[in-house]
């Protein structure tokens, strides 16, 4: 089981000024941007190799919404989480850069594991797990 902190998910009200902040005034470089029906995300990359993932939702609550991770299996993830006791959140999910699950942390914090596609990998996170 390989468990990789990846970034801090905040749900926004305005994306464009959200990104707008932390490359202007915080300093951080726009990593990637992807158009989603409902809005956007876009990673911003701190100086020092940290990450926000901004996501434009309506649906959802403006604010931290989740940790993201990137697990190399995420069906080995999951029964070795089981094994110490920590229950996913929910059924997996298929999404547009893989599959996902979440998990609360004791504090209630989400932290979503997310079994990235190849693909994804490859063309945003420079990791391969062959």
């Amino acid at each position: 089981m390989k468990i990789s902190v990846m970034y801090s998910t905040m749900i926004v009200k305005n994306l464009e000024e959200s990104v707008s902040f932390y490359r202007d005034i915080l300093g951080f470089a726009e990593g990637y941007h992807v158009e989603l029906p409902f809005g956007g995300i876009t990673i911003m990359d701190s100086p020092d190799g940290a990450s926000v993932e901004l996501i434009e939702a309506p649906q959802f609550e403006v604010g931290l919404y989740s940790i993201g991770t990137d697990v190399d299996n995420l069906d080995e993830t999951i029964i070795s989480l089981k094994e110490k006791g920590c229950e996913p959140l929910g059924e997996i999910t298929e999404t547009t850069v893989g599959r996902q699950v979440f998990i609360q942390d004791p504090n209630g914090v989400r932290i979503c594991l997310i079994e990235h596609t190849d693909e994804y990998r490859k063309r945003y996170m420079n990791r391969s797990y062959d």
